[in-house]
């Protein structure tokens, strides 16, 4: 088997729009010189146009539909998603920049780890001293840039190639997976015809279940550790973790690695690759149809599949996609950006977390309003990179319907509010850190769940290069987390000592209100809401002068920056 651990990518990202790059957004691939590959490559990856002709819908097929006719094809619902537009995303392309103009002498060791799971086919197809084909074979590859694999993003033939072999050990997480190098791509079905396959691509169906069932290929990628370095690259010797889903679910009642599996056991395909449909109903169908347009009759229709969604909590990002298509060279229709956009919304209201009131007790002229928030995900919520956050809008208004209290309000922009109207002082760059909080009796200081960076010397930073610690993480932990368990060092939470409601879970917050007698009954709406990027992140951001952060700002200023409601309730009191 083949490793692509170690390798140079100055290429791959010259083929992006990265720290002064040869390729601008909205050049023509076709200008970029094509990646040549050595005639004794050995490496199967191919372009999702590749897959295409096959694994989408076509008006003379039933192939790849639900029970209710539904287009479920696997290419359809992929190219809006994140995962399909990993290298062409402008926040990781800002990010990256932003961390070399940081520390320029790392520039090499940051584009090489950032590559490897946002544009892994062109990073392991410039690697290993060009020994890797990264071409289906029998394919000219003379005539494929290399910037064509870096924009493919996280595609078909990375997942379906990568190895069984030491998935979910330590030396597979940061994109330590490894390909195979025997022509294969790995499917969870039975192989009745490889025919039809190999005939298109030379490649060979072959059935192994860790690409529908084994949680530890995602945490391959969604396990990633940085190392810290100070200004001036030397290195301080702290190991941080930069985002840990996998390790948070390992840690939870949804874990099935380890006996005893309890019965909410699910992996992480089991809700990002669901295998019912919308209506809940399990699919059942074709996985593939002939080039031409119609039936393979000769295959089987086939259970479980898998939808494609691949959706976690991002909307921003899609839509900034759809919106941008020509200068971020982007290949999806807008439809597709808009079916990503509605399944996440429907996973952020339906599969994420409840909010509940389950007191309000009055003291003198205050309510205590305690609020309920239980995390309905595998793994911490939010979760994955530190820029995301939740946090509830709490209003009290009176009989007459006045405005007697608020806490979390925001504007069109995604920044949480003051009673003034203005944004707090923690939505800018350098402002202060919200902490976080059991009571909370000023409305300008609400709760926010969160993770704050901190480096060596435990001061904030919003610089993965410069994160050792954190000085917050009070985020959702799992239902079943469990301070004993062998990973929670690394997922524990931050900054919550002294809150006995913080549990694995769950989360309860009271909101004491003024609110005098006689001008009730009072009416209490709660709302939790999200964001992907917050406000204060893409402050920070924008404190760094790149062509990448510039363009990225644009985006960003044209965007509709309304954070997401994951879930409300509402209550009375006298």
């Amino acid at each position: 088997m083949t490793s692509s651990r170690g390798i140079a990518v100055v290429a791959v990202l010259a083929a992006l729009p990265i720290g002064g790059a040869l390729l601008e957004a909205g050049d023509d691939a076709a200008s970029l010189p094509p990646y040549r590959a050595s005639a004794v490559d050995d490496h199967p990856f191919l372009l999702s146009m590749d897959c295409e002709p096959c694994h989408s819908n076509d008006p003379n097929a039933t192939a790849m539909r639900d029970s209710a006719g539904r287009e479920i094809g696997m290419f359809e619902m992929w190219r809006g998603t994140m995962m399909a537009n990993s290298g062409r995303d402008p926040y990781w392309r800002a990010g990256v920049s932003a961390e070399i103009a940081l520390i320029p002498s790392r520039r090499s060791e940051i584009e090489e780890k950032c590559t490897r799971c946002h544009t892994p086919m062109a990073s392991s197809a410039h690697g290993a001293s060009n020994t890797e084909r990264h071409w289906a074979p029998g394919k000219d590859a003379t005539s494929i840039p290399l910037s064509d694999f870096a924009l493919d993003g996280v595609s078909c033939a990375v997942c379906h190639a990568i190895l069984p072999d030491g998935l979910g050990t330590r030396d597979s997480f940061t994109g330590g997976f490894w390909i195979d190098d025997q022509d294969r791509l790995f499917g969870p079905h039975a192989v009745t015809l490889t025919a039809p396959m190999f005939s298109w691509t030379l490649l060979t169906a072959t059935q192994a279940n860790h690409t529908a069932e084994d949680s530890g290929l995602c945490g391959s990628c969604h396990t990633l550790f940085t190392h810290t370095v100070r200004l001036d690259g030397s290195a301080t010797g702290h190991e941080y973790p930069e985002q840990t889903p996998y390790l948070e679910w390992r840690n939870s009642v949804f874990q099935d690695e380890v006996a005893p599996v309890g019965p909410r056991a699910a992996d992480c395909q089991d809700c990002h690759l669901p295998t019912t449909s919308v209506d809940g109903v399990p699919i059942q169908t074709r996985i593939a149809r002939s080039p031409g347009g119609f039936e393979f009759q000769t295959i089987p229709a086939r259970s479980p599949y898998g939808r494609h969604t691949l959706v976690g909590g991002n909307t921003l990002i899609p839509q900034i996609l759809r919106d941008n298509a020509a200068a971020l060279r982007v290949a999806a229709p807008a439809s597709a950006f808009d079916a990503t956009i509605a399944a996440t919304r429907a996973q952020l209201r339906n599969d994420t977390a409840d909010v509940s009131v389950p007191s309000v007790m009055r003291h003198g002229a205050s309510l205590d309003v305690r609020v309920r928030v239980e995390n309905r995900t595998g793994h911490k919520f939010p979760s994955g990179y530190p820029s995301r956050r939740a946090w509830l809008r709490v209003t009290v208004t009176d009989a007459a319907q006045n405005l007697v209290w608020r806490s979390g309000h925001w504007d069109t922009q995604g920044r949480i509010l003051g009673n003034n109207g203005q944004p707090l002082a923690s939505e800018a760059a350098n402002g202060p850190l919200l902490l976080h909080k059991d009571l909370v009796v000023d409305p300008d200081d609400p709760q926010v769940w969160e993770l704050a960076m901190a480096d060596e010397h435990g001061a904030s930073t919003f610089r993965l290069l410069r994160a050792a610690t954190n000085l917050k993480d009070d985020r959702f932990l799992p239902a079943g987390w469990s301070p004993t368990h062998p990973d929670a060092a690394v997922t524990a939470p931050v900054g919550v000592a002294g809150d006995p409601n913080f549990t694995g879970g769950a989360d309860e917050v009271t909101y004491r209100v003024f609110a005098p007698h006689g001008a009730g009954p009072y009416r209490i709406d709660v709302e939790l809401w999200y964001q992907a990027i917050s406000a204060r992140w893409a402050a920070e951001l924008f404190t760094v002068n790149t062509p990448e952060v510039s363009d990225f700002r644009g985006y960003w200023n044209a965007a509709d920056r309304s954070p997401e409601l994951v879930d409300a309730a509402t209550a009375t009191a006298h």
